[in-house]
């Protein structure tokens, strides 16, 4: 197995991949490897493994060591893969942090547990976890999802061990993201975590970003990128735009369906979604095919 890649860099563009599945319903390793393989080709900077987009916690501990494996091995050492080790209770996390790194993570990632906990508790959770991981840990703050809103004083906490790295981001307060960025002397690696406002989080001080749609199109985000920090304000709003568009159609049918679709339409068995997910209807997956038409052009 080669070493994993340092993550400074996966400073730039980070897809979140989505699990395929075969027709026996387990993770289609395969699949996963020849997504994981085009978007290296694509130029992407690294890649999460296990968060939403993946269906992680709704896996085994098994399930999601094997996808983390079959990434950190396509990828060879050459970007660095984040995985996404989140559970409901701090032992286990722990365990699949170790597990994680064994399988080639250049880092791990947690969401706040999905239970009512105090402040303390919450803090305890992030804290231990960061350092019993055996390599960099990445507190994932989704305000929208976990339930739980952090203020600045909490993410300065949960950001104090030497082990946590950075933060992915996923909120529409740039205000909070901007002030992150410069806790620790600025020395954290925040990544913008929602794509409809990845130029705003980049202006913001985010070093990169972390998104659900960089897999279906990859190179708008990678171009976008590219005209940022060349200066090139007036293309990336052009094509801010057009990541706006793409969220909102995502939205109109169901994101995380809507993006199995993509893929399915690229070419990529995805297989049926994990239960409870649901796939698309018929008026929808011609919507889809639209979009996707659209995106090719």
């Amino acid at each position: 197995m080669s070493a994993p890649a340092p993550l400074d860099r996966a400073k730039g563009i980070v897809p979140a991949l989505p699990t395929p599945y075969a027709a026996d319903g387990a993770p289609d390793l395969r699949v996963l490897a020849a997504l994981t393989r085009d978007l290296l080709d694509a130029g992407v900077d690294g890649f999460y493994v296990g968060g939403s987009t993946g269906d992680g916690i709704m896996q085994t501990h098994d399930e999601r060591v094997a996808c983390i494996a079959a990434v950190a091995a396509e990828c060879g050492g050459q970007v660095p893969v984040i995985a996404h080790v989140g559970t409901p209770d701090t032992a286990s996390t722990i365990r699949l942090a170790q597990a994680a790194a064994d399988a080639g993570a250049s880092a791990v990632s947690a969401i706040a547990p999905p239970i009512p906990l105090e402040r303390a508790e919450l803090l305890g959770y992030f804290t231990t976890v960061a350092d019993a991981a055996p390599v960099p840990f990445i507190p994932y703050y989704f305000p929208k999802r976990s339930g739980v809103e952090f203020d600045l004083a909490f993410l300065a906490e949960m950001v104090a061990p030497a082990s946590v790295a950075g933060v992915k981001f996923t909120s529409l307060d740039l205000y909070t993201l901007n002030r992150l960025t410069r806790l620790r002397g600025g020395s954290l690696i925040v990544w913008n975590g929602h794509d409809e406002v990845l130029l705003g989080g980049l202006v913001a001080g985010a070093a990169g970003a972390i998104g659900s749609t960089f897999g279906v199109a990859p190179g708008l985000y990678t171009e976008l990128l590219r005209a940022y920090r060349a200066g090139d304000l007036s293309t990336a709003r052009a094509l801010q735009d057009r990541v706006t568009d793409l969220v909102a159609a995502l939205v109109g049918v169901g994101v995380m369906p809507g993006l199995r679709e993509l893929l399915r339409l690229s070419g990529y068995a995805m297989g049926e979604p994990r239960p409870p997910h649901r796939g698309l209807g018929a008026p929808q997956r011609e919507q889809v095919a639209d979009l996707w038409r659209a995106l090719r052009a």
